[in-house]
Protein backbone atom coordinates (compact mmCIF):
# COMPACT_ATOMS: atom_id res chain seq x y z
CA UNK A 1 0.00 0.00 0.00
CA UNK A 2 1.46 3.71 -1.09
CA UNK A 3 2.21 5.90 1.71
CA UNK A 4 -0.78 8.55 1.44
CA UNK A 5 0.56 11.99 -0.19
CA UNK A 6 0.90 14.37 3.04
CA UNK A 7 -2.16 16.84 3.37
CA UNK A 8 -0.15 19.92 3.25
CA UNK A 9 1.20 19.05 -0.23
CA UNK A 10 -1.85 18.39 -1.71
CA UNK A 11 -3.50 21.39 -0.93
CA UNK A 12 -1.04 24.05 -0.73
CA UNK A 13 1.66 22.82 -3.73
CA UNK A 14 0.41 26.42 -5.55
CA UNK A 15 1.97 28.10 -2.56
CA UNK A 16 5.05 26.63 -2.55
CA UNK A 17 5.47 26.59 -5.99
CA UNK A 18 5.61 30.87 -5.36
CA UNK A 19 7.25 31.12 -2.34
CA UNK A 20 9.98 28.22 -3.09
CA UNK A 21 10.60 28.22 0.70
CA UNK A 22 10.92 25.26 3.18
CA UNK A 23 8.65 25.55 5.84
CA UNK A 24 11.71 24.65 8.10
CA UNK A 25 10.59 21.38 9.68
CA UNK A 26 13.31 18.91 9.70
CA UNK A 27 15.52 21.60 7.96
CA UNK A 28 15.90 19.89 4.20
CA UNK A 29 18.94 21.38 2.81
CA UNK A 30 20.06 20.33 -0.80
CA UNK A 31 23.95 19.91 -1.18
CA UNK A 32 24.38 18.86 -4.62
CA UNK A 33 23.65 16.83 -7.65
CA UNK A 34 25.62 14.66 -10.15
CA UNK A 35 24.24 13.63 -13.68
CA UNK A 36 25.33 9.84 -15.59
CA UNK A 37 24.67 10.20 -19.16
CA UNK A 38 22.26 8.06 -20.72
CA UNK A 39 21.49 7.66 -24.61
CA UNK A 40 18.16 10.04 -24.70
CA UNK A 41 18.11 11.21 -20.82
CA UNK A 42 20.44 11.80 -18.28
CA UNK A 43 20.25 9.86 -14.51
CA UNK A 44 20.64 12.45 -11.83
CA UNK A 45 21.18 11.74 -8.22
CA UNK A 46 20.14 14.46 -6.24
CA UNK A 47 21.41 15.02 -2.02
CA UNK A 48 20.31 16.21 0.57
CA UNK A 49 20.22 17.04 3.94
CA UNK A 50 18.08 16.31 6.42
CA UNK A 51 17.90 16.66 10.80
CA UNK A 52 15.90 13.43 11.06
CA UNK A 53 18.10 11.97 13.63
CA UNK A 54 17.01 13.75 16.53
CA UNK A 55 13.52 13.77 15.35
CA UNK A 56 13.80 9.75 15.40
CA UNK A 57 15.08 10.06 19.12
CA UNK A 58 12.25 12.10 20.11
CA UNK A 59 9.73 10.11 18.25
CA UNK A 60 11.53 7.01 20.59
CA UNK A 61 11.07 9.07 23.93
CA UNK A 62 7.30 9.52 22.53
CA UNK A 63 6.72 5.68 22.01
CA UNK A 64 8.54 4.40 25.06
CA UNK A 65 6.22 6.96 26.74
CA UNK A 66 3.14 5.89 25.43
CA UNK A 67 4.18 2.19 26.25
CA UNK A 68 5.54 2.80 29.39
CA UNK A 69 2.06 4.48 30.52
CA UNK A 70 -0.37 1.54 29.06
CA UNK A 71 2.19 -1.21 31.10
CA UNK A 72 1.23 0.83 34.49
CA UNK A 73 -2.34 1.21 33.41
CA UNK A 74 -2.11 -2.63 32.85
CA UNK A 75 0.11 -3.13 35.93
CA UNK A 76 -2.70 -1.37 38.05
CA UNK A 77 -5.50 -3.22 36.70
CA UNK A 78 -3.89 -6.52 37.40
CA UNK A 79 -3.08 -5.50 41.25
CA UNK A 80 -6.51 -4.38 41.73
CA UNK A 81 -7.63 -7.60 40.86
CA UNK A 82 -5.25 -9.79 43.16
CA UNK A 83 -5.88 -8.03 46.23
CA UNK A 84 -9.23 -10.05 45.78
CA UNK A 85 -7.53 -13.21 45.36
CA UNK A 86 -5.89 -14.82 48.89
CA UNK A 87 -3.68 -17.78 47.02
CA UNK A 88 -0.19 -16.74 46.08
CA UNK A 89 -0.41 -19.22 43.58
CA UNK A 90 -3.92 -18.35 42.26
CA UNK A 91 -2.69 -14.49 41.71
CA UNK A 92 -2.55 -13.21 37.92
CA UNK A 93 0.48 -13.17 36.43
CA UNK A 94 1.44 -10.90 33.48
CA UNK A 95 4.67 -10.32 31.33
CA UNK A 96 4.46 -6.46 29.63
CA UNK A 97 5.35 -7.08 25.74
CA UNK A 98 8.85 -5.21 24.70
CA UNK A 99 8.54 -2.12 22.63
CA UNK A 100 9.36 -3.00 19.09
CA UNK A 101 10.24 0.13 17.51
CA UNK A 102 9.09 0.48 13.55
CA UNK A 103 11.42 -0.14 11.20
CA UNK A 104 11.29 3.37 8.86
CA UNK A 105 10.40 6.63 10.96
CA UNK A 106 9.87 9.25 7.87
CA UNK A 107 8.73 8.50 4.52
CA UNK A 108 9.94 10.96 1.45
CA UNK A 109 7.57 12.23 -1.15
CA UNK A 110 8.83 13.72 -4.40
CA UNK A 111 7.90 15.30 -7.11
CA UNK A 112 9.38 16.67 -10.20
CA UNK A 113 7.65 19.78 -12.11
CA UNK A 114 8.66 21.38 -15.03
CA UNK A 115 6.82 24.98 -15.35
CA UNK A 116 3.44 24.09 -13.92
CA UNK A 117 3.07 20.92 -15.07
CA UNK A 118 3.96 17.28 -12.86
CA UNK A 119 6.47 15.11 -14.66
CA UNK A 120 7.91 12.36 -11.57
CA UNK A 121 6.04 11.99 -8.64
CA UNK A 122 7.43 8.72 -6.36
CA UNK A 123 7.34 7.59 -2.32
CA UNK A 124 10.41 5.84 -0.71
CA UNK A 125 10.94 5.36 2.88
CA UNK A 126 13.98 6.82 4.21
CA UNK A 127 16.59 4.38 5.87
CA UNK A 128 17.29 3.67 9.72
CA UNK A 129 20.71 2.16 10.80
CA UNK A 130 22.98 3.21 13.41
CA UNK A 131 24.93 4.97 11.19
CA UNK A 132 25.11 8.54 11.43
CA UNK A 133 23.48 10.42 8.46
CA UNK A 134 25.71 13.24 6.49
CA UNK A 135 23.61 13.18 3.62
CA UNK A 136 20.57 11.16 1.74
CA UNK A 137 20.09 11.03 -1.99
CA UNK A 138 18.17 8.76 -4.09
CA UNK A 139 18.13 8.90 -8.29
CA UNK A 140 15.84 9.38 -10.75
CA UNK A 141 15.88 10.08 -15.18
CA UNK A 142 15.01 13.27 -16.59
CA UNK A 143 15.19 14.60 -19.81
CA UNK A 144 17.67 18.14 -19.95
CA UNK A 145 15.95 21.07 -18.32
CA UNK A 146 14.85 23.63 -16.08
CA UNK A 147 12.78 21.73 -13.13
CA UNK A 148 11.31 22.32 -9.54
CA UNK A 149 11.55 19.20 -7.32
CA UNK A 150 9.34 19.17 -4.34
CA UNK A 151 10.43 17.21 -1.16
CA UNK A 152 8.48 16.39 1.80
CA UNK A 153 9.31 14.43 4.39
CA UNK A 154 6.80 13.09 7.08
CA UNK A 155 7.15 11.11 10.12
CA UNK A 156 5.41 7.56 9.62
CA UNK A 157 2.37 8.17 11.68
CA UNK A 158 1.76 11.88 10.13
CA UNK A 159 2.04 14.49 13.27
CA UNK A 160 4.72 16.65 11.66
CA UNK A 161 6.36 17.06 7.87
CA UNK A 162 8.95 19.24 6.12
CA UNK A 163 9.13 20.61 3.02
CA UNK A 164 11.60 21.89 0.28
CA UNK A 165 11.44 23.11 -3.49
CA UNK A 166 14.57 22.64 -4.91
CA UNK A 167 15.54 24.36 -8.33
CA UNK A 168 17.65 21.74 -10.66
CA UNK A 169 19.31 22.28 -13.65
CA UNK A 170 19.75 18.92 -15.68
CA UNK A 171 22.64 19.59 -18.46
CA UNK A 172 22.76 18.12 -21.76
CA UNK A 173 24.95 15.06 -20.81
CA UNK A 174 22.97 12.40 -23.12
CA UNK A 175 25.09 9.91 -25.02
CA UNK A 176 24.10 11.87 -28.09
CA UNK A 177 25.81 15.07 -26.59
CA UNK A 178 28.50 13.67 -25.04
CA UNK A 179 29.48 12.43 -28.62
CA UNK A 180 29.26 15.78 -30.51
CA UNK A 181 32.53 17.03 -31.70
CA UNK A 182 33.80 19.84 -29.92
CA UNK A 183 37.17 21.69 -30.08
CA UNK A 184 36.43 23.08 -27.10
CA UNK A 185 36.13 19.81 -24.74
CA UNK A 186 34.04 19.89 -21.74
CA UNK A 187 33.42 17.86 -18.63
CA UNK A 188 30.52 17.13 -16.31
CA UNK A 189 30.65 18.18 -12.53
CA UNK A 190 33.98 15.79 -11.34
CA UNK A 191 32.90 13.55 -8.42
CA UNK A 192 35.86 12.47 -6.14
CA UNK A 193 34.76 8.83 -4.57
CA UNK A 194 36.47 6.80 -2.24
CA UNK A 195 34.62 3.78 -2.70
CA UNK A 196 32.61 2.18 -5.69
CA UNK A 197 30.67 -1.31 -5.24
CA UNK A 198 28.37 -3.65 -7.89
CA UNK A 199 24.93 -4.23 -6.32
CA UNK A 200 23.41 -7.78 -6.74
CA UNK A 201 20.74 -6.66 -8.89
CA UNK A 202 19.48 -3.71 -10.70
CA UNK A 203 17.43 -1.64 -8.20
CA UNK A 204 14.41 -0.95 -10.33
CA UNK A 205 12.32 0.90 -7.73
CA UNK A 206 12.57 4.65 -6.04
CA UNK A 207 14.89 4.17 -3.85
CA UNK A 208 16.46 6.59 -0.31
CA UNK A 209 19.95 5.71 0.52
CA UNK A 210 22.12 7.19 3.17
CA UNK A 211 25.82 8.40 2.77
CA UNK A 212 25.74 7.16 -0.42
CA UNK A 213 25.11 7.94 -4.35
CA UNK A 214 22.97 4.65 -6.33
CA UNK A 215 22.87 4.25 -9.44
CA UNK A 216 20.08 1.08 -10.33
CA UNK A 217 20.52 0.91 -13.91
CA UNK A 218 24.62 0.41 -13.68
CA UNK A 219 24.17 -1.77 -10.14
CA UNK A 220 26.85 0.23 -8.34
CA UNK A 221 26.93 2.21 -5.20
CA UNK A 222 29.19 4.92 -5.18
CA UNK A 223 30.52 6.67 -1.88
CA UNK A 224 31.48 10.46 -2.71
CA UNK A 225 33.40 12.04 -0.19
CA UNK A 226 34.27 16.28 0.01
CA UNK A 227 37.03 18.08 -1.39
CA UNK A 228 39.09 17.85 1.69
CA UNK A 229 41.64 14.94 2.51
CA UNK A 230 43.98 13.26 4.47
CA UNK A 231 47.39 12.71 2.51
CA UNK A 232 47.19 9.11 3.23
CA UNK A 233 44.18 9.07 0.82
CA UNK A 234 43.96 7.96 -2.48
CA UNK A 235 40.13 8.69 -4.25
CA UNK A 236 39.09 8.30 -7.30
CA UNK A 237 38.05 10.83 -9.34
CA UNK A 238 35.46 10.58 -11.98
CA UNK A 239 33.65 12.76 -14.60
CA UNK A 240 32.25 12.58 -18.16
CA UNK A 241 34.47 14.25 -21.64
CA UNK A 242 31.88 16.17 -23.25
CA UNK A 243 33.38 17.03 -27.21
CA UNK A 244 36.23 13.85 -27.97
CA UNK A 245 34.96 12.07 -31.07
CA UNK A 246 34.98 8.21 -31.72
CA UNK A 247 36.26 6.68 -35.32
CA UNK A 248 36.17 2.90 -36.38
CA UNK A 249 38.86 1.34 -34.94
CA UNK A 250 39.25 -1.36 -32.72
CA UNK A 251 39.61 1.48 -29.92
CA UNK A 252 37.00 4.15 -30.93
CA UNK A 253 38.16 6.81 -28.51
CA UNK A 254 41.52 8.12 -28.12
CA UNK A 255 41.75 10.64 -25.18
CA UNK A 256 44.73 11.70 -23.58
CA UNK A 257 44.83 13.21 -20.20
CA UNK A 258 47.32 15.11 -18.16
CA UNK A 259 47.38 15.67 -14.57
CA UNK A 260 49.67 17.78 -12.21
CA UNK A 261 48.64 19.67 -8.56
CA UNK A 262 49.93 23.02 -8.47
CA UNK A 263 50.19 25.02 -4.82
CA UNK A 264 49.47 28.36 -6.43
CA UNK A 265 50.87 28.70 -9.10
CA UNK A 266 53.73 26.42 -8.39
CA UNK A 267 53.39 22.90 -9.94
CA UNK A 268 54.60 20.65 -7.18
CA UNK A 269 53.86 17.11 -8.99
CA UNK A 270 53.46 15.65 -12.60
CA UNK A 271 52.07 12.28 -13.60
CA UNK A 272 52.95 10.69 -16.51
CA UNK A 273 49.73 11.07 -19.64
CA UNK A 274 46.78 8.47 -19.31
CA UNK A 275 45.24 6.78 -22.66
CA UNK A 276 41.48 6.88 -22.14
CA UNK A 277 39.73 4.25 -23.70
CA UNK A 278 36.04 6.21 -23.09
CA UNK A 279 35.12 9.82 -22.53
CA UNK A 280 34.30 8.70 -18.92
CA UNK A 281 37.36 9.74 -16.92
CA UNK A 282 37.95 6.91 -13.82
CA UNK A 283 40.96 7.47 -12.17
CA UNK A 284 42.33 7.39 -8.67
CA UNK A 285 43.99 10.07 -7.41
CA UNK A 286 48.12 9.93 -5.15
CA UNK A 287 48.30 13.07 -3.09
CA UNK A 288 52.22 13.95 -3.27
CA UNK A 289 54.73 16.33 -4.11
CA UNK A 290 57.07 15.02 -6.56
CA UNK A 291 60.53 17.01 -6.63
CA UNK A 292 62.63 15.00 -9.69
CA UNK A 293 62.54 11.16 -8.29
CA UNK A 294 61.74 11.74 -4.70
CA UNK A 295 58.06 11.96 -3.37
CA UNK A 296 56.91 12.76 -0.64
CA UNK A 297 53.14 13.26 1.00
CA UNK A 298 51.59 17.00 0.31
CA UNK A 299 51.62 19.11 2.88
CA UNK A 300 48.57 20.33 4.25
CA UNK A 301 47.60 23.68 2.67
CA UNK A 302 44.99 24.00 -0.29
CA UNK A 303 45.48 22.96 -3.49
CA UNK A 304 44.18 23.01 -7.42
CA UNK A 305 44.34 19.23 -9.33
CA UNK A 306 45.03 20.85 -13.24
CA UNK A 307 43.46 18.30 -15.60
CA UNK A 308 44.08 18.78 -19.28
CA UNK A 309 42.21 16.73 -22.31
CA UNK A 310 43.27 15.97 -26.23
CA UNK A 311 41.56 14.32 -28.41
CA UNK A 312 44.19 12.37 -30.35
CA UNK A 313 41.29 11.68 -32.89
CA UNK A 314 40.90 15.54 -33.50
CA UNK A 315 44.16 15.96 -34.15
CA UNK A 316 45.07 17.45 -30.48
CA UNK A 317 43.02 20.37 -32.23
CA UNK A 318 40.05 19.45 -29.57
CA UNK A 319 41.32 19.89 -26.27
CA UNK A 320 40.28 21.73 -22.58
CA UNK A 321 42.12 22.33 -19.51
CA UNK A 322 40.21 21.85 -16.14
CA UNK A 323 40.88 22.81 -12.53
CA UNK A 324 39.75 21.36 -9.12
CA UNK A 325 40.15 22.85 -6.11
CA UNK A 326 40.95 20.34 -2.79
CA UNK A 327 42.51 20.35 0.47
CA UNK A 328 44.68 18.06 2.47
CA UNK A 329 43.36 18.52 6.30
CA UNK A 330 46.27 15.89 7.59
Amino acid sequence: MKNPIPESVQNSLDGLQKTRMANGVFNIQYKNAYFWALEKAVYVNLVFSADLEGDMAELKSQLKKQHDEKVAVEVKKLEEINKKIRKEEDKKKWEPPALIYPDVFHNLYMRVLMGSQVVQEYRAQVPVDGEAALYYSFGTILAPGEYDVLLNINRFDNTKDGTQIIKLHVPELTLTEITKPRKDLQISTPVFFTEVKRLLQPETRFTVVKNKYENGPAQLDFYPCSNSFKTSDKPTLAFFILGAVAVQSAEPWDIAANIEIRSGRERVAKFEELKLSNPYFYQPIEFIKKDKDVTSPLAVGDYTLVVELKDKNQGDQAKGVFEIAFKIVE
